[in-house]
């Protein structure tokens, strides 16, 4: 039987992603951002990994698909920021921000070995031409240089039609091994009860943004919202579950 293409025009997300911003100067985008870390297990795990790593940074560092560059404030003031980001960003995510370069999507618009440190989140999913990204990466790195990198694995379809990948550890290990890095370390993000919780959590609130019975619904079983985000930073901070079943991985490499 004869199967009809998908019509990306026809198939949009039910809702986009709210924005990932930083906390700001106000005590309204700072408490929406100490929420997301709470409410959002998928930052909850990146946050886990990644703060720790840019406090120890020193050095040039880039940020690639850097967006509204909402973990800029966790970089040492000593560093030197550059962000890095796909022309098209701002028409079809509505990022922008300072300090950083937009470019056509293929080669990095620097020279070559120009930072000490390198790192992108939620963003390889996103590239169409992941080995030629990589060889960027690697290309604008020092000797020596870091690259850390956090991508999702159980993760809804999302930015439609920009949304291509979704990646093991087997992959990691033979794709930075082939665009030049090593001392590969891969770590997961959460394990199956993150997964479980964070799966509730955005049944429900996909119910309370849908139609009379989605909301009706939603009220009903809100309830579960708490007790699953508990699990869910249990689960992520004593790593209880299995880690073969993970929201998403953590990779760190030279």
């Amino acid at each position: 039987m004869k199967r009809n293409p998908i019509n990306h025009n026809n198939h949009r997300e039910s809702f986009c992603p709210p924005q990932n911003t930083p906390p700001g100067n106000s005590i309204k985008s700072k408490t929406i951002f100490f929420l997301r870390g709470i409410l959002d297990l998928q930052v909850a795990s990146v946050l886990q990994r990644l703060v720790p790593w840019l406090s120890g940074i020193s050095g040039n560092v880039l940020e690639v698909g850097c967006g509204a560059q909402p973990y800029r404030h966790f970089i040492p003031k000593s560093c030197k920021y550059q962000g890095l980001d796909w022309e098209g960003s701002q028409t079809n995510f509505g990022y922008t921000a300072p300090d950083t370069v937009y470019y056509k999507g293929e080669r990095f618009p620097f020279d070559d070995e120009t930072y000490e440190n390198l790192f992108h989140t939620e963003v390889l999913e996103h590239i169409y031409l992941k080995e030629l990204f990589l060889k960027e990466c690697r290309r604008v790195l020092r000797p020596g240089g870091t690259m850390f990198f956090a991508v999702p694995f159980q993760a809804r379809y999302h930015y439609i039609p920009y949304d291509y990948w979704r990646f093991t550890p087997a992959a990691f290990e033979r794709m930075l091994t082939d665009a030049g890095f090593k001392d590969i370390e891969i770590i997961h993000r959460g394990n199956d009860i993150t997964v479980a919780a964070y799966k509730v959590v955005s049944v429900v609130y996909r119910w309370l943004r849908s139609g009379l019975i989605g909301k009706m619904l939603g009220i009903i079983f809100s309830p579960l919202i708490f007790f699953s985000l508990l699990a869910g930073h249990i689960s992520l901070r004593m790593d209880i579950g299995s880690k073969d079943d993970c929201l998403g991985y953590i990779v760190i490499c030279r």
